[in-house]
């Protein structure tokens, strides 16, 4: 079996029904955000969420919050867990921002990048 084949249902759960994006409500119910705090986080109007969904820059900021969750639930074995650890867990490389502050800085690579070091035993 594919890679591929195996993230779908862990991608699908945040998919808004019947579409081809990411479901803003789901997303921010899994992280608890309200969906101002959604807004802010992707850095468009507070109504975006709800009026336009498929907005791409929206739709950029819930894909790589997706993709980070993705990798640290890979490294935790539990997502509520890494989404906690997402939000909260200062990190003394980035000069103790949370992983969530740098996915909204536009830096997820870096928050992947750093992840997977930490998994392979090269950083913390």
């Amino acid at each position: 079996m594919s890679a591929a084949v195996l993230q779908q249902p862990f991608v699908e759960r945040f998919r808004e029904p019947n579409t081809p994006y990411l479901s803003p409500a789901r997303v921010g119910d899994f992280f608890g955000f309200r969906v101002q705090e959604l807004a802010e986080r992707a850095h468009v109007h507070r109504n975006t969420p709800t009026s336009r969904p498929q907005a791409p820059q929206l739709q950029k900021y819930l894909q790589d919050m997706i993709r980070a969750l993705a990798v640290a639930t890979e490294m935790t074995g539990d997502a509520e867990r890494a989404a906690f650890l997402l939000r909260n867990e200062p990190l003394r490389a980035f000069g103790y921002k949370t992983a969530d502050t740098l996915v909204q800085e536009g830096r997820v690579e870096d928050v992947i990048a750093y992840l997977e070091s930490l998994a392979g035993g090269a950083a913390g």
